[in-house]
């Protein structure tokens, strides 16, 4: 009976959101637009509605608050448009220049020491790639004395010569990120009044949807060399973001209630409500109460020599999470977890492990989708999987040969039809069923992030462009 109450309020939650607002990353985690009416034939030069350039790229996924669509840029910039047009209504940044407080000596010192590194640039860089270059040759080669030297002796040049610009540049110095993964792969939120974001200088901050900033907080950086990418999430009354780790916050202050230490990582968690309580659940397995950030009995998944490679969100369907993760060459996990009853059982043992599939060795970066008493999963290298929801038998493993990027886009249930894409641009429809079919497929430009739709228009981020089909 409990099942039943949780599937029906998942789909009343899905008919209040569409076809108006989306309002986080994956209408709230699950992906499903089982309403909207916008055009699937990318192809057809009718279907685009508009098309603007983003000259300024960014990986995360816009959303739709009303009227206005809001999408980051890099490093550290927001952006609200019309949804109508397109059309740039305000900007702001959240960089470390326009957050931190300096007095008039220390902004003369700041752009003295900026100069200095404008003019050293013709040095440094050279430096700095041949010190990347070093590191990676050590990493296959870890007890090679020649190359530690080697190493040393670099560093100490670089910081030598960036010693010459001064102190407070350190103030200023950006975390390590990647490039594919830059510091804007943080999908904004908003609860249809405010806009809270995130970006990978490990800063958060509230708007008012006017561009109004009403608070922001320095976060520690994040703690993963490639940056993070965990999209900002409203649940129980509070901001779940994580940087190093699981924190919530006061969606009215930014102030910090709780924070709970796990594992590097970046997938967003599910979340979930049980006798009026709020519960997270990560990709690792983690089980969070949100009242008071308490981590409950949890699995706490590993994967070998790859611990952080734990890069989507569990699946929510009644009272089943489905999870999926895993390293390339190394591991492939899928799981079915049961939420029990009573908050009372879920505190004393957690979750049940319903069934275990082993996978397709591989990175998976799609979230899950269930559709029908299927559950559908998307690895990197394009091999999509469909088991049983049931019992996690295999109904069929499809290797698409043609695709060449990487999976980073989730899969979305739109109209009867499974969206799931590549970063080199290809977007697919696939028939759900017990046979691998595709539906349709386009190819548009690079792309990262996940289209959203509302009512008959769907919006996607690419590199270069905002495009909306309608």
């Amino acid at each position: 009976m409990r099942a039943a109450t949780l599937t029906t309020l998942t789909i009343l939650l899905i008919a209040l959101l569409c076809p108006a607002d989306v309002l986080s990353w994956r209408n709230g985690g699950l992906g499903l637009y089982p309403k909207s009416t916008a055009p699937l034939d990318w192809n057809d030069p009718a279907a685009i509605w508009w098309k603007v350039p983003t000259p300024i790229k960014a990986n995360a996924c816009p959303i739709l608050v009303g009227d206005r669509l809001i999408y980051t840029t890099e490093p550290a910039g927001l952006v609200c448009a019309s949804a109508q047009t397109g059309q740039t209504l305000w900007t702001a940044s959240n960089a470390y220049e326009d957050i931190i407080e300096l007095s008039p000596a220390e902004e003369q010192e700041l752009a003295r020491a900026k100069s200095a590194m404008e003019g050293m640039a013709d040095k440094l860089k050279p430096l700095e790639r041949s010190h990347y270059k070093l590191q990676r040759r050590l990493r296959n080669d870890k007890k090679n004395a020649v190359l530690k030297a080697q190493l040393r002796k670099l560093r100490k040049e670089i910081v030598t010569l960036k010693a010459t610009a001064g102190d407070i540049l350190e103030r200023f110095e950006k975390p390590k990120t990647h490039d594919v993964n830059g510091y804007a792969s943080y999908t904004p939120c908003s609860d249809g009044k405010s806009i809270y974001v995130c970006n990978g200088l490990g800063v958060v901050a509230k708007f008012t949807l006017d561009g109004q900033r009403l608070w922001v907080r320095k976060m520690e950086q994040p703690d993963h060399g490639w940056g993070g990418a965990v999209s900002p999430t409203l649940v129980g009354g509070k901001l779940i973001v994580r940087f190093s780790d699981y924190t919530a916050l006061d969606p009215e202050t930014g102030k910090e209630l709780w924070r709970v230490p796990n594992p590097k990582m970046f997938g967003v968690p599910a979340s979930f409500e049980l006798e009026g309580q709020w519960f997270l659940y990560t990709c690792r397995g983690e089980l969070i109460r949100v009242a008071d950030g308490k981590k409950l009995p949890s699995q706490d998944w590993t994967i070998a020599t790859m611990s952080f490679a734990f890069f989507n969100t569990p699946y929510l369907e009644g009272n089943r999470l489905y999870v999926v993760h895993g390293a390339q060459g190394i591991q492939g996990d899928a799981y079915c977890m049961e939420i029990p009853g009573t908050v009372k059982e879920l505190e004393a043992k957690g979750l049940t492990q319903v069934w275990y599939r082993e996978l397709f060795h591989d990175r998976y970066y799609a979230n899950p989708l269930v559709v029908d008493g299927l559950m559908y999963t998307f690895s990197m290298q394009h091999h999509v999987q469909v088991l049983e929801a049931t019992n996690g038998e295999l109904v069929y493993d499809h290797l698409i040969k043609s695709l060449n990027g990487r999976t980073f886009p989730g899969l979305l249930y739109v109209q009867g039809k499974i969206f799931a894409g590549e970063e080199e641009g290809t977007i697919l429809f696939l028939e759900p069923g017990r046979k691998f079919k595709e539906y349709a497929r386009y190819q548009l430009e690079e792309c990262r992030s996940t289209p959203i739709f509302a009512g008959k228009v769907a919006y996607l981020r690419t590199l270069h462009h905002l495009w909306a089909f309608k």
